[in-house]
């Protein structure tokens, strides 16, 4: 009797060895480094609208001015609030975040927090004193057309510490995190222009380097996750803050502002910088949970 030859395997078959397939997870800057360019872009595209176009400089400085229409009381209040931020408190939230991460057995995640915090305020610092100018381009705005301010120091420190939070926070607490993070975040950069010490792209600026950084660190730092991604992330919460914060002002502002250009300007700048805060920890809060839990 002849034996029958068995079937040869189909082309890119290859027979069970017994051992479950190898699951091989993405590299971190898979997810990260469109994150990273994207915000990028937009530094560079904020600096060009608001620095090198008549159009930028007239709405940043219109802006600035309505939302600076406010009562001295309140002015006085929000330059007390912005003076809490310094070196010595960022330090001891940062601190606090080292803890939580360490508490975690995360440390790998709190040297990626540090690196967050000092990489965007130093690229803040470096681009608003030696890099970034303001030219005059005769838009009548003002004796300070020509002071460089973007982009803003103190939304950078308050929203480097925000997104430190969002990586070093449990998963379970993440949606929390976000949704207050990005309210303070937004409400931050609100209130340096209306208390008159930034323009509104120094506010966009400073959130874009600090997302920037973030998905940076994410991609060369953090690592990959432990138990892979979240299904929560902390997207929604963190648009919802963003929403508090934009609709707060806006409805606050109109009780102190009558001028013409009120109801344009306010919700304007209101929705813009809110959105962006909101994107960004949205955005880094999945990014997060894809990298490092």
């Amino acid at each position: 009797m002849t034996e029958r030859p068995s079937p040869s395997p189909a082309p890119g078959y290859a027979p069970a060895s017994g051992r479950p397939p190898r699951i091989t997870r993405p590299h971190p800057a898979t997810a990260a480094i469109p994150v990273a360019a994207t915000a990028v872009a937009g530094i560079v595209a904020t600096v060009w609208v608001a620095l090198h176009t008549v159009f930028g400089q007239h709405y940043d400085d219109l802006a600035m001015r309505v939302l600076d229409g406010g009562t001295s009381g309140l002015n006085d209040r929000l330059v007390h609030l912005l003076e809490q931020v310094s070196v010595g408190s960022a330090a001891i939230a940062l601190a606090a975040m080292i803890a939580v991460a360490a508490v975690r057995g995360r440390f790998r995640l709190a040297g990626a927090a540090i690196v967050l915090v000092l990489g965007a305020n130093l690229t803040t610092e470096v681009l608003k004193h030696y890099l970034l100018t303001r030219p005059d381009l005769g838009a009548d705005i003002g004796t300070s057309a020509t002071i460089n301010t973007l982009p803003s120091g103190h939304t950078t420190v308050v929203f480097s510490l925000v997104l430190a939070a969002v990586l070093v926070s449990p998963r379970a607490l993440r949606w929390l995190v976000t949704f207050a993070g990005s309210a303070v975040g937004g409400l931050t950069g609100l209130a340096t222009v209306i208390a008159g010490w930034h323009r509104p792209s120094d506010v966009v600026a400073g959130l874009l380097v600090t997302l920037a950084w973030a998905a940076l660190v994410s991609a060369f730092v953090a690592g990959t996750a432990r138990d892979g991604a979240g299904r929560h992330s902390g997207s929604f919460s963190a648009m919802l803050g963003g929403a508090v914060a934009a609709l707060g002002v806006i409805i606050y502002g109109f009780g102190w502002t009558a001028g013409p250009d009120a109801s344009r300007i306010i919700p304007v700048t209101a929705a813009v910088i809110a959105a962006v805060a909101a994107l960004s920890v949205s955005s880094y809060a999945t990014l997060v949970s894809r990298t490092s839990n």
